[in-house]
């Protein structure tokens, strides 16, 4: 994301975030600009998980019923 940093440490996992301060002039509320930090760290945590196909998470969540 554009005017987001990350501070990496040696072992190249990042520790930090360094947010550009013109982020605040272009957003409503620092509070939008951490929701996009935070679904930026989802995805990166998800990257390497399987995926499903939708067939079979609807049939997951139907059987639930």
């Amino acid at each position: 994301m554009k005017g987001i940093s990350y501070l990496i440490d040696d072992v190249g996992q990042k520790t930090a975030v360094v947010i550009d301060f013109d982020l605040l002039k272009q957003r409503d509320s620092l509070l939008e600009i951490l929701e996009d930090i935070e679904d930026e760290i989802a995805i990166d945590l998800r990257k390497n998980e399987e995926s499903s196909d939708w067939d079979s998470v609807r049939a997951a969540l139907i059987s639930k019923d």
